[in-house]
């Protein structure tokens, strides 16, 4: 699911939600799939749901830019919140979330800077250390590279574990990936058919 359940706090993470991307490609007249934030915000549901979850950390890339802030995009967005008018939503601030604006006020997202301290938790957008805590953070859209016997290769998206941080997978769908730039000596864990695989 590209997400972490901490279940002791019914609190699930995901990070670069990047709703409005395929939107603000469109508006520089760039050729893209629509319907990706429905799309996204779909499995943002069904994740929500399946777990009960009793708050929702983005860590960080909710909105791709200030173009995501117009209807196309905000009206699915509110819809989704009126679904889980209950739930808790934060967003950590990152990088896109600077360009784009804070989300409309609508929307109800508690903001926040990194680090965000949540129990033995630091909620970052950018990887980092954080004394005396665990950090969970995003940023890098982590994947690795398979490779079979045929010589075929079959990018997936990842999460990269070191010590004292862990990396999660960009949740949106129209978001690409990177196998460059990851932590030195991570452990990395494959996301696909609905599981978590550990890297051969």
């Amino acid at each position: 699911e590209r997400a972490l359940w901490w279940p002791a706090a019914r609190t699930v993470f995901v990070a670069d939600v990047h709703l409005g991307k395929a939107a603000s490609f469109r508006a520089l007249g760039q050729p893209v799939p629509a319907g990706t934030t429905r799309d996204n915000l779909d499995r943002l549901s069904a994740l929500v749901d399946s777990v009960r979850a009793a708050r929702l950390v983005v860590l960080g890339d909710f909105l791709h830019a200030a173009a995501a802030q117009q209807p196309g995009v905000l009206d699915p967005a509110h819809r989704w919140r009126e679904r889980h008018a209950g739930l808790d939503c934060v967003l950590i601030r990152g990088n896109h979330d600077s360009r784009a604006g804070d989300p409309p006020a609508s929307l109800r997202f508690d903001l926040a800077d990194e680090p965000h301290r949540l129990g033995p938790f630091a909620a970052c957008h950018h990887p980092r250390r954080v004394e005396q805590a665990y950090v969970l953070a995003g940023h890098l859209h982590p994947a690795m590279t398979l490779h079979g016997r045929a010589h075929e290769r079959q990018r997936l998206p990842c999460f990269c574990e070191t010590e004292g941080l862990m990396v999660l997978p960009a949740f949106g769908a129209f978001t690409g990936t990177t196998v460059d730039g990851l932590p030195p000596g991570a452990r990395c864990h494959a996301v696909g058919g609905g599981a978590v695989w550990p890297a051969p």
